[in-house]
């Protein structure tokens, strides 16, 4: 439960200070991944604007914003080092990480999850 909050406190410092008094939804997910691996996402999602989203890469928080989407929802944590994308459609998921300045670097982390 503790990992909950702190996932809860990280996301909400990723959503933007002119969304701070609009509604939000908070909804946690714990996905299951290839291999029994469990992915737990908390997504927040403003009743004025992109969502954001957090979860647990390697027990590190990884907070992150919900950006454009071709199919489904996609999340991108801030730039910095490198990107992690958690992206989902339905009720699946896969969570990758992209080196910073390099666009062929992506190399999924968990793949296959479901939340069923």
């Amino acid at each position: 439960m503790s990992s909950l909050r702190s996932i809860a406190g990280g996301a909400l410092m990723a959503i933007p200070a002119s969304v701070a008094l609009a509604e939000i939804d908070i909804l946690s997910v714990t996905f299951t991944c290839e291999n029994g691996v469990p992915l737990p996402v908390t997504y927040f999602n403003v009743s004025d604007g992109p969502g954001a989203a957090a979860t647990l890469v390697d027990n590190k928080l990884v907070p992150m914003r919900q950006v454009a989407s071709g199919s489904g929802i996609r999340y991108e944590s801030p730039e910095g080092e490198g990107t992690y994308i958690l992206r989902s459609k339905g009720w699946n998921a896969s969570i990758s990480y992209q080196a910073a300045g390099d666009a062929t670097s992506e190399q999924v982390i968990y793949q296959d999850c479901s939340s069923r």
